[in-house]
């Protein structure tokens, strides 16, 4: 388990340091960094989603009505965080956003890719 955590995290960093060298290579360094960015917020979603699921194996059986209540909460929770990161790169920081969303796209193509292995999203992390 702990070999698949460092694969995933190698992909990850990997994916994110092409794109970001990419961006940094056409466009320069602010686009660079706008990549870096949107490569965090995918890490934060990420494990947003591992540190639910870690906390619902760990405690006691749900019923199918506790299952659903936990997956809609988590769901609303990454969806918050996001959406906030979204809007202080965007709106505050003033990020580039074609580059963030390159960036944030690192995270699920590093999923994608472990998940064509056989590996479950968050049973990897």
């Amino acid at each position: 388990m702990a070999r698949d955590v460092r694969m995933l995290a190698a992909l990850a960093i990997a994916l994110l340091a092409t794109t970001s060298t990419g961006f940094y290579i056409l466009y320069g360094g602010f686009q660079a960094g706008s990549a870096g960015f949107g490569g965090v917020m995918a890490a934060v979603n990420l494990g947003l989603l591992c540190w639910r699921q870690r906390r619902a194996d760990k405690g006691r059986a749900l019923s199918a009505g506790e299952s659903i209540r936990v997956l809609y909460r988590t769901a609303l929770e990454r969806f918050v965080v996001i959406a906030l990161l979204f809007a202080l790169g965007l709106g505050v920081w003033r990020l580039d956003p074609l580059a963030v969303l390159a960036g944030f796209a690192t995270g699920p193509l590093a999923l994608l890719f472990m998940g064509l292995k056989g590996k479950s999203a968050c049973h990897v992390v």
